[in-house]
């Protein structure tokens, strides 16, 4: 080893976040204080600006300013997958950990998720019981998943029912040796790579909530829904073809024929405003389960917008119900690879 290539890998921290970022001003700096607060210290944060046209790139500067473990790294807008490829090529760590714009980490996620790996050599990547919020951070549900490695892999190999994206931390040795992510991929980029690694490693999950995932009012489009599904499909028929020795080069073709389609295209205001009316009847019927009143601010929006929608009617008024503000009912929201955000 050259007395350079010592230095380095003695500077080397055990684990690099990264994080990928467009038009996030206005939430950017909580995601990125989560990490700085994290107990865990040995740890260095790469920060891809793709592209941002409003506040993003300066509110990230100046953090980076305050704190030598965090780089910002400026570029042109070429969309999630490939800013992901950009961060992760600049990692050092042992061990690379996700992280989202909208959302925030446990203070104690990367001790806990370090301490895991360190204990399971035969887990390649891991994440948490999910705590998902809503836009103005009201608690709407924690998601628990399985202890077992082996059970967790197979749900996510048989029923591609995988962690979400930013909450998942990996070895870098396995990232690299399954080949990373893929720029084919615009959506679904994460269970791409994650079945890429359930054929080297298995998933594990630490049993405790040390992810906070926001479900954002414009985070889901349903004008690119049947996108994110094919590339979901995409990347299972990948697996299977190479579960099968046969090539994926057909899949592969259509997912970057797909990528340029939906670069192509602009999504519609009124695709973006169905898209707000939907995730809102979403929180508000998920609050409203648990006699939250605060699900009235989105029911109200979306009769707004459908006052002949029945269903939103009848969740407002369980909202208002008189009964005990508890729970009264489980509410389901799987967030699969066809869920990913771009």
């Amino acid at each position: 080893m050259t007395q350079d290539a010592a230095r380095d890998s003695a500077s080397s921290p055990k684990v690099s976040v990264v994080l990928c970022a467009y038009n996030a001003f206005d939430r950017i700096a909580v995601a990125v204080e989560s990490i700085r607060t994290q107990t865990f210290r040995d740890w260095e944060l790469i920060v891809v600006d793709d592209g941002s046209t409003d506040r993003t790139g300066d509110v990230l500067d100046a953090l980076a300013r305050e704190d030598s473990r965090m780089r910002v790294i400026h570029q042109p807008n070429t969309g999630l997958t490939r800013a992901l490829i950009r961060g992760c090529a600049e990692a050092r760590g042992e061990y690379i950990a996700r992280q989202d714009a909208d959302d925030w980490s446990h203070p104690e996620r990367l001790a806990e998720q370090v301490a895991y790996l360190d204990g399971a050599p035969d887990v390649g990547f891991a994440s948490s019981w999910i705590q998902y919020v809503g836009p103005a951070n009201e608690p709407l549900d924690v998601r628990e998943s399985p202890v077992d490695p082996g059970e967790a892999t197979r749900r996510l190999v048989q029923s591609a029912a995988g962690p979400p994206h930013g909450s998942v931390m990996m070895r870098r040795e396995l990232y690299e040796a399954a080949g990373g992510y893929r720029a084919p991929f615009y959506f679904a980029q994460d269970h791409d790579l994650w079945l890429r690694f359930a054929e080297r490693s298995r998933l594990g999950y630490v049993q405790k909530p040390l992810y906070h995932f926001r479900i954002s009012l414009a985070a889901i489009s349903s004008e690119h829904r049947p996108t994110q599904q094919r590339f979901g499909d995409l990347g299972r028929l990948c697996h299977s073809a190479r579960q099968r020795q046969q090539s994926e080069e057909p899949y592969l073709q259509e997912a970057l024929e797909l990528t340029e389609r939906v670069r192509g295209n602009r999504i519609s205001e009124s695709a973006r405003r169905n898209a707000v009316i939907d995730t809102a009847y979403l929180v508000g019927s998920w609050l409203a389960r648990k006699r939250d009143r605060r699900a009235s601010n989105y029911l109200w929006k979306v009769i707004r917008h459908r006052p002949w929608d029945v269903k939103a009617w009848a969740r407002l008024a369980q909202c208002y119900a008189t009964s005990s503000n508890a729970p009264v009912g489980a509410t389901t929201f799987e967030v699969t690879e066809t869920g990913s955000r771009a």
